[in-house]
Parts: C-alpha cells; structure tokens; sequence
C-alpha cells in the first residue's frame, strides 16, 4: 500500500467514531469520498476501528451489542463495518454526524444503522 493511501487511511481510522474530535464537513466528505471509491482503504479502516475497539471495557461491549443485535464476539466487527459502509455509502452523512453530538438530537437514523437496518 502507498504511501498516500495509507495517510488517507490513518486519517480516516483515526476520524471514525471519534467522539472528542468533531470533523468540518470537508474532512467529513473527503472520509466518505474516500472510503466510497477505495475498497482497500475501507478494509483497513474497518480492520484499524476493530483493533480500537477491542480495548471497550466488557460492559460497554455486552450494552452496546444488546442494542445492536449482535453477540459481544461480534461487536467490534459488527459496528465498524456498518459504520465505515454507511459513510461510504452516503448514508450516514455529515448532518447525521454533526448530530450524534447533540443531546437532544434526534439519532435514531445512527440507532438503524447500528442495528444492521
């Protein structure tokens, strides 16, 4: 892998599900441009959120996989692929992002993707 391809993806990895990093709508859709058109970036995003992931204290794991529909040996695979495919996607856009940090905010879109729906 390049050497660009590999600063895109440690940017990506490092952006994705960072809860005290708030991303401009630039840097947002330059991860969904990214993450759409580059299959090999995507694995190794998805392969770098899972190897974060798994230092999520084993009570967070069993709450959030309750709420996912996945078994906790499953989470960590679970939510970073559907999230990493969301933003790839379109789905989850920056709107929706710019929400998670709000706590009135309506995220029941984020919820569904979380769950596979």
């Amino acid at each position: 892998m390049n050497i660009a391809t590999r600063f895109a993806a440690a940017m990506i990895g490092a952006s994705l599900l960072a809860g005290c990093t708030t991303l401009t709508e630039g840097e947002f859709n330059t991860m969904h441009a990214t993450l759409e058109g580059s299959p090999a970036v995507k694995r190794l995003v998805i392969k770098d959120c899972i190897a974060r992931e798994k230092s999520t204290s084993l009570g967070e794991k069993k709450t959030y996989a309750a709420f996912m529909n996945v078994s906790v040996a499953k989470y960590e695979t679970a939510l970073c692929s559907r999230i990493s495919n969301a933003i790839a996607s379109g789905r989850l856009t920056y709107a929706d992002y710019v929400k998670l940090h709000s706590p009135t905010a309506d995220n029941s879109k984020v919820i569904r993707i979380m769950q596979g729906r």
